[in-house]
Parts: structure tokens; C-alpha cells; sequence
């Protein structure tokens, strides 16, 4: 029997990777969290074989999470089940540790062939994310040397970020919800592969973003 952690931020998604692991047969799920600061306590106390990771988790990165379980628990085998595929989280989170990487709206015989090949030993890319990974190198950066993908609004929240704005600035900067200007501030560092304000901050200034002004922002 496979004991298996799931740290995930939405409640019918966990739901759902719970009920498919106990039609499965033979796994059991021991624990799960919507925080990132729960999952190293968890996996030390339940000491599972298995952790399902999400990256946006509701207060931290899930890349730092798999950096921090790696240290205490270096035999887990940690599968990435995540909403969104950019290169630059691919590429930190198999730096960080992790041994799969699998995206949520697959099919749920993609998750369970997913989690026996990492349990197997094997690292595991689900072909939608390795066709997200071929399309991403074959397009060249835009002149600014920017991501093709970031948006507009994500350009406005590298540039809060990199200004020192919190949440609480840029949500109220842009008229959002604190919850969401946290989830803009999670997508960024993750389809930017960077990790905190600092590494915002220098790549702000590497892509010119600091000389563009926000429209309606006091950052």
C-alpha cells in the first residue's frame, strides 16, 4: 500500500485525487493541506511515500515546498500535480527535487500511470506538459526580452513587485481582491521560474519593466 500526502489548495480537487486513489486499490491517502507551511510536518510525522504537490499552494511556493521536503525527507517521491505548465517552474521544480510533473485537468489514468512510474523510479513529464515545453522553445522572447506569455496585467504586478508593493498595495493598486493579487504574484514567479521579490526585481530591471509606469499605481 502506497501512503500518499496531497498538498493542494482547492478543496474538490483534493477531494477528487482522494476518491480516485481509494477506488485505485492500493493507496492510501494519509494526510492533506491547502498550506505549503503544513507540508514538511506532515510528511515527517505521516512519513509517506508519496506526496502530490500543487505549485500554487494558499501561502507558499510549491517549489520551495519540494526543496524543503527533499531535506527531511530525501526517499519521498514527490509528483507535481499542477493547473498551469510554464518552462521556467518546470525547470526549478526537477531542480528542486520533484520526480513528475502532471497537469490537473488530465484524465485520472494519467495521474495514477503517473504516480506508479515516479513510484517505479522513473521520472515522469505527462505529454501535455512536455507539448507545452516544445512550444515554449520553439517561440524567440519579444523585443523587450519578455516572455511572449506575460500579459499586460502581469507586467504591471513584476513591476509592483519589484517596487517592494505587498499584496495589500497591489490589490488595492488595481482595484482586486488581496487573494487574488496573491495568485497573480504566485502565477508570475511561476511562469517566470523565479522564487522572490529580489529575483523580481533584477529581472524587472534586466527586461526594462521599471522604466514603464503603472496607470493608477502609487508603487
Amino acid at each position: 500500500m502506497v501512503r500518499v500526502v496531497v498538498a493542494e489548495d482547492h478543496a474538490l480537487v483534493r477531494q477528487g485525487i482522494g476518491m480516485l486513489l481509494q477506488s485505485a486499490g492500493d493507496f492510501e491517502l494519509v494526510a492533506e493541506t491547502a498550506k505549503g507551511s503544513d507540508v514538511e510536518l506532515l510528511v515527517q510525522f505521516h512519513k509517506p511515500d508519496l506526496l502530490l504537490l500543487d505549485l500554487a499552494l494558499s501561502d507558499s511556493s510549491g517549489i520551495e515546498v519540494a526543496r524543503r521536503v527533499r531535506r527531511v525527507a530525501p526517499n519521498v517521491r514527490i509528483l507535481v500535480v499542477t493547473g498551469n505548465v510554464y518552462p521556467g517552474s518546470v525547470a526549478n521544480a526537477f531542480g528542486a527535487g520533484v520526480n513528475g510533473f502532471v497537469l490537473k485537468h488530465e484524465q485520472g489514468a494519467e495521474l495514477l500511470d503517473a504516480i506508479r512510474t515516479v513510484m517505479d523510479g522513473r521520472r515522469y513529464i505527462s505529454p501535455q506538459v512536455a507539448k507545452g515545453l516544445d512550444s515554449s522553445a520553439n517561440k524567440r522572447p519579444n523585443a523587450q526580452g519578455l516572455p511572449q506569455t506575460l500579459t499586460q496585467r502581469e507586467q504591471q504586478i513584476v513591476r509592483m513587485i519589484a517596487r517592494g508593493g505587498t499584496n495589500q498595495e497591489i490589490a488595492d493598486a488595481l482595484h482586486i481582491s488581496v487573494l487574488t493579487a496573491r495568485k497573480h504574484r504566485q502565477n508570475v514567479m511561476l511562469k517566470l521560474g523565479l522564487h522572490n521579490g529580489a529575483e523580481i526585481a533584477a529581472y524587472a530591471m534586466q527586461a526594462g519593466l521599471m522604466e514603464a509606469p503603472d496607470v493608477g499605481s502609487n508603487l
